[in-house]
């Protein structure tokens, strides 16, 4: 591991590692940078952590809170993850192009209120799925650890209606919320609500979807849903060998992140002209559609010889439907989608090689650091995207797409069926027991129906 190093020593090589790697990098690839053995790292990683210069997350080590106090400007945006992130290319051999990743854009700070704590409302989409839970658990933790700058939090579920929607962000308008944390529904009946807020001083963040239809914000928060689509798309075909008949499962039709997945699966695919993909089924993301569709394909007697989920959401029907329907270990075909942590419990059980890139809920925890710097009157990253890593099942790596994390060392055996992974809420989070400690005089949650 090279000469031994004393523990300050070990301390800026770590630093000065997460740095080159734009502020977070995989425990594994510190080891190798560094010259450090594991228990040395963990131990430095613990005593920084402590001093808020890192975030230690599972197999990841991210730089934290007080190292923005080192620079200003851009150095300084490394803590929240704003910075522009390089999207990997993939499948450079047939032509395509990873995505740009183009300097960052800059939006004005809202006109400032007076108030001298804030008030900050969140209209979310829905809680429909284990997903959608955890982003709601992932802004409400943040804002907890925002502790007294915080007045109100008020949280709003629209049932998926964006009529409804836009009444709710109305609704917090008018109640003197300082800033606006919102997941579209359906982008186009949002707009003019949005319009409103703006032209009102409010800060408005986007999370997660909404921006199809221009929707006027001040950032939006996201994930690479192309590269998700893209890396999972090319697993899958070079798995396959280049032939073979595809069932695709999509998302909800109306939402960005699923049409973007599946574009961009389609578009690596074409590359791959003895591939013949079924009918696209959109499944909303309910795993018992998923399972729905996938028994109908067996029972008509469909050869199936590989399943492209842009989520193990939906994901996690297919396999059941194959493990229902009698296919034996290690015969079930390669599934792709992550997110559900039984997604990756059913693969590892029965030995489906599996491919996924989680979508994040972590996105929530960084769009209230994001809407929290625009409240203080600071200039904000108009897009913000949080990574991502590449999971595959062990032995599952293919020419172009190798594993950044083993899908055995990335399931928790020891948590629910229903826990999404990438929350940015630590190890022990459980959606069945979270809980937060707000310290603002009050918070507000609309009723909402918690997925099991």
């Amino acid at each position: 591991m090279g000469a031994r190093q004393n523990g300050v020593d070990g301390a800026i090589a770590l630093l000065l590692a997460l740095s080159r790697h734009n502020g977070r990098a995989a425990l594994s690839v510190l080891m190798a940078e560094c010259g450090l053995a594991r228990a040395s790292l963990h131990r430095i990683a613990l005593t920084l952590e402590a001093a808020g210069l890192v975030r230690r997350e599972r197999g990841w080590l991210s730089l934290g809170p007080a190292a923005a106090a080192f620079a200003p400007g851009p150095a300084a945006q490394h803590w929240m993850g704003l910075e522009a992130r390089p999207v990997r290319s993939i499948v450079a051999e047939r032509g395509s192009q990873g995505l740009y990743a183009g300097p960052i854009v800059l939006s004005p700070p809202p006109v400032r209120r007076a108030s001298g704590r804030f008030r900050i409302g969140f209209s979310n989409a829905s809680m429909a799925n284990p997903w959608r839970v955890a982003l709601v658990h992932s802004v409400e933790f943040a804002v907890s650890r925002l502790g007294g700058a915080v007045h109100r939090l008020t949280v709003k579920h629209a049932g998926d209606d964006g009529a409804q929607q836009a009444r709710d962000i109305d609704a917090m308008v008018a109640q003197g919320v300082d800033g606006l944390l919102v997941s579209a529904a359906a982008p186009d009946a949002m707009v003019p609500a949005l319009e409103r807020a703006m032209a009102a001083g409010i800060a408005v963040v986007l999370v997660d979807r909404g921006v199809a239809a221009a929707a006027p914000h001040t950032s939006f928060v996201n994930t690479d849903d192309r590269a998700i689509g893209q890396v999972t798309a090319l697993w899958l075909a070079e798995r396959l060998k280049g032939k073979g008949r595809i069932l695709l499962l999509a998302g909800e039709p109306e939402a960005e992140p699923a049409q973007d997945r599946l574009a961009a699966a389609r578009a690596v695919f074409a590359g791959f002209p003895e591939l013949d993909l079924l009918p696209v089924a959109w499944t909303r993301w309910l795993r018992e559609t998923g399972r729905d569709v996938v028994r109908e394909h067996l029972r008509a007697g469909t050869s199936i010889d590989g399943v492209w989920c842009d989520s193990g959401l939906q994901g996690v029907g297919s396999l059941q439907a194959f493990i229902e329907s009698g296919v034996s270990r290690g015969k079930i075909p390669p599934h792709t989608g992550g997110d559900l942590n039984l997604a990756y419990k059913l693969a590892i059980r029965h030995g489906v090689p599996l491919a996924a890139m989680d979508s994040p809920p972590a996105m929530g925890r960084r769009a209230v650091e994001v809407l929290f710097a625009a409240m203080l009157g600071q200039w904000v990253p108009s897009r913000v995207d949080v990574s991502s890593a590449v999971v595959l099942t062990k032995g599952a790596a293919t020419r172009s797409v190798k594993a950044d994390i083993w899908a055995e060392d990335h399931v928790r055996w020891d948590l629910p069926d229903d826990l999404v992974l990438h929350s940015g809420l630590g190890d022990a989070y459980n959606p069945r027991s979270f809980r937060i400690h707000y310290a603002g005089n009050s918070y507000n949650r609309s009723a909402a129906r918690r997925v099991s």
